[in-house]
């Protein structure tokens, strides 16, 4: 494509001076704006904005053939009409999207978008009912997956950042699920009230079920082996058990309940050295656990085989620390105390 000047002449690359104006509105083709309309450019910077961005996105489109296109047309000829000098087929409601994309110019990637999505049904829907269309906007809806877009809801109004997470979690799931499992969580997805609600359904999409616990566990100590388990005991104890989902899943904890009276909730944790050992257990609302009940959780846990003392860590650590002339010891029922004290 070809551009021809208002005063007929085809485009040159002589240089032009470029005022500041002409840079704030259109940072990125104020040097030919200016060869097309020397300073001060007035035709061009008063012109009605989506005259501007018509103009904007003609230098932004890649050339499609060698059509000549007389700038000056798209100042002064009906909006309708020089349209299609730029883009020709234009997709249906871009006339009166570039009514309502502000007054700065978009960058070329961000027009290319904006076709995009316009020629998409459903979005391009949603984008004539938007009383302004928003660079943001655009990178949003051009980084979701077309199905995302097409579901609709929250995902469509977040910003660009969280868009581009949403397309990398979509894209993963994608290897996993098959199609009209993903198109169900799709839907799911689109029905969020809000954006924690959002990512909190995507987040547990990715959650398949617990690993098999370490111990089947006994009378007094049960295994909580799935994640409604644990997020009914987070409930029932009061407490942030919840956080511990991801942990008990990439088999970096290991979730039991303690079931006589007061009842509490025990973390196991895998060690280099040891296997599976306690961490640590608390009553409800994360107090510290007595001493009988302790006593009575640490028999338990070594009757099934599980390590109940210092870490491996703690044990190196203190290795590398002994020869110094004041070193000191914690002693081993102190250190097991810690496991089981309100922080």
């Amino acid at each position: 494509m070809s551009v021809i000047t208002p005063a007929g002449a085809v485009l040159a690359g002589s240089p032009h001076t470029t005022s500041p104006l002409l840079r704030l509105i259109a940072p990125d083709y104020a040097d030919t704006l200016a060869a097309l309309w020397p300073a001060p450019h007035t035709p061009f910077l008063t012109a009605p904005a989506a005259r501007r961005h018509l103009v904007c996105l003609m230098l932004a489109s890649e050339p499609a053939d060698a059509r000549a296109v007389e700038v000056g047309a798209l100042l002064d000829a009906p909006l309708r009409k020089v349209v299609r000098l730029v883009v020709d087929p234009a997709p249906d409601g871009l006339r009166r999207a570039l009514e309502r994309l502000g007054e700065i110019a978009w960058s070329p990637a961000d027009y290319r978008a904006l076709l995009t999505l316009l020629a998409e049904p459903a979005t391009a829907k949603r984008l004539r009912h938007a009383e302004a269309i928003t660079v943001e906007q655009i990178r949003t809806l051009a980084a979701l997956p077309s199905s995302v877009r097409e579901a609709g809801g929250t995902a469509t109004r977040l910003t660009p950042a969280q868009a581009e997470l949403l397309a990398e979690a979509h894209a993963m799931l994608r290897r996993r699920l098959s199609p009209g499992v993903l198109d169900d969580r799709v839907g799911a997805w689109s029905r969020a009230a809000n954006t924690r609600t959002l990512f909190g359904l995507v987040a547990d999409d990715f959650r398949h079920d617990l690993p098999k616990p370490p111990h089947p566990g006994t009378e007094k100590l049960r295994p909580l082996e799935t994640i409604a388990a644990i997020r009914d005991a987070a409930r029932r104890y009061r407490n942030c058990l919840d956080g511990y989902v991801d942990h008990a899943l990439d088999e970096r904890s290991a979730i039991y309940e303690w079931l006589p009276q007061p009842g509490a909730v025990i973390e196991l944790t895998p060690d280099s050295f040891f296997g599976w050992r306690l961490d640590q257990a608390r009553l409800q609302n994360n107090k510290g656990v007595d001493e009988a009940t302790r006593e009575a959780i640490v028999a338990e846990l070594r009757g099934m085989g599980l390590h109940v003392g210092r870490s491996a860590w703690q044990i190196r650590r203190a290795l590398n620390q002994a020869a110094s002339p004041g070193f000191k010891l914690e002693p081993v029922d102190a250190a097991i105390a810690e496991y089981f004290t309100d922080d």
